[in-house]
């Protein structure tokens, strides 16, 4: 009778066991992710901010140099349909 007693006992401490290990755990891990996504939005804060402040800075760069001419630009629906003609040509 004592040794199922003992068993009984050891069964339960064991299952307790786990069961706080486990909520434990997920609490320190869930922390960790919190922190580390909080972590991961300032640097994406910080790096748009970085951008922003570049081309506002070539932007004023190219006006004081005088780059604000008229660039090129290649319709690409024009450049899809030239890729297909030489495509159809080419298996043709």
């Amino acid at each position: 009778m004592m040794s199922a007693n003992i068993n009984l006992a050891v069964l339960q401490f064991v299952m307790f066991a786990f069961a706080a290990g486990s909520i434990l755990g997920f609490a320190f891990r869930s922390k960790q992710i919190a922190k580390s996504k909080k972590r991961i939005l300032e640097l994406e804060t910080e790096m748009v901010e970085n951008h922003a402040e570049i081309l506002k800075l070539h932007k004023i760069h190219s006006d004081k140099s005088g780059l604000s001419e008229n660039v090129p630009v290649i319709n690409l629906k024009v450049k899809e349909q030239l890729q297909a003609s030489l495509k159809t040509k080419a298996k043709g």
